[in-house]
Parts: C-alpha cells; structure tokens; sequence
C-alpha cells in the first residue's frame, strides 16, 4: 500500500513540475467597441501572438484604422466616454478565454493612441487578465488632436507573472504545539502569569457592578453624613 501511495505521489510531482516548466504560448484577437450604446459591437482591431509565455517575446499585427473608424474615437473622446476593449485568448492547451478592458476615450485619443495591454499569468503560465491603459496621460486635459494622428494604435505588450507570497512556516508551528503538548502531558508546563492576568475575567464583573452601585446611589456612597444631630 506505500508504494502505492508513494509512486502516486512522485507521478503527481512530476506532472506538477513539467506544467511549471512548460513554455508555452498564447494567441490575442483583439476587438473593439467605438459606439457607447448598450449592446456595443466589437469590431476587428488585430491580434497579438505570444511566442513564449516564459520571455514575454510576442509579434502584433494591428491594421490601421479607417477614416469612420478615426470618427468614432474622435467622438468617444469629446462626449467623454470609455473605449471598451475585447481580448480573446486561445491558449497552448486549446482553452478560450475572453477578457474585457476599458479606458477614456479622451485619453486615449490624446496618447495619439499609445496604449499599453498588460498579460497577467498565474503561477502556472495560465493568462488570469488582459488589461488595457495609456502610456503617456493619466487624465483628459481636453487637447485638440489632428485626425492625422490617430491612424494606427502603438501597442505595447507587458507579459507578466503573479508574483508569490511567502509560504506559512506550518512544519515550526506544528512543531511548537507537539513540545506543547509533550510538556503538558508530562506537568513540566507552568503558568507564570500574575494572579490578575489569570482571573482578570471574574474580577472585572465584580469591579464593574460596584462602581454602577456607587453611580446609581450616591447618598450611600456618601456613607450617610447628612444625619448629625442638629440641635
């Protein structure tokens, strides 16, 4: 039965180990809505191939806009409202995923359409998020900028992976609470707090019940002074 268990267990490490080690790749199709309506269409903007999940190396392929198409971000941009983005990610495994992204239209078009798409991975290789933002505004200062300049988008592509947290320390604590317990089995664990930090909880009900005793009757508090003789 052991071996059982441990030949299980090696074959679950060493399938582990290989999905870590894999590099593997991804493909973008990008599409974007340039109406503000309810139900927008998404039209084709291009796509973005990830040659290596490990090294980010990738190639885009982004046609130029059309002259409508120069229009509708013209007019996102002056009604102030958001460009929306649709990323569709096809993995090495086969799996799709759709991901949706926005910014100000107005930022956007000011940047003279120089955005930055941000691919987020997990510890695994497996893309969790594809977000969009502007490379060179944080805010619409409401510039006038020439249809000339928003032919084609300049993208930049940041492929990046989730940074892990410092695993818990559970072999030392469970350590701790075996010597613990060993101690207590065996009476060699004292308890060296004060008489107050032992019993503070049946103390303070009695404390709290005097001073609203004294709080509520004041004369007796007083111990009577009042009633000397006055004659």
């Amino acid at each position: 039965m052991y071996n059982t268990v441990f030949l299980t267990l090696l074959t679950f490490n060493v399938v582990y180990s290989s999905n870590l080690e894999y590099d593997g790749w991804a493909t973008l199709t990008l599409q974007h809505a340039l109406e503000d309506v309810a139900n927008p269409v998404y039209t084709d903007r291009g796509n973005i191939s990830i040659l290596s999940l490990r090294t980010g190396s990738h190639n885009i392929n982004q046609e130029p806009l059309s002259p409508s198409d120069i229009t509708k971000i013209k007019e996102l941009s002056a009604s102030n409202k958001f460009y929306q983005l649709k990323s569709t990610v096809l993995a090495a495994d086969g799996t799709v995923t759709i991901f949706y992204s926005s910014v100000k239209a107005c930022m956007l078009a000011e940047s003279e359409l120089n955005d930055i798409l941000s691919v987020s991975l997990d510890y695994v290789g497996r893309i969790i998020a594809v977000t969009l933002a502007v490379a060179s505004t944080t805010t619409c200062e409401g510039a006038v900028v020439p249809s000339s300049n928003l032919k084609e988008f300049r993208t930049t592509v940041f492929v990046r992976y989730t940074d892990i947290g410092p695993s818990p320390d559970t072999a030392s604590y469970i350590q701790k609470l075996e010597r613990e317990r060993e101690a207590k089995e065996k009476g060699e664990l004292k308890d060296n707090r004060s008489f107050l930090a032992k019993y503070w909880m049946y103390i303070l009900p009695v404390v709290i019940i005097m001073v609203l005793s004294s709080a509520t009757n004041p004369d007796a508090a007083a111990g009577g002074g009042g009633n000397g003789g006055g004659r």
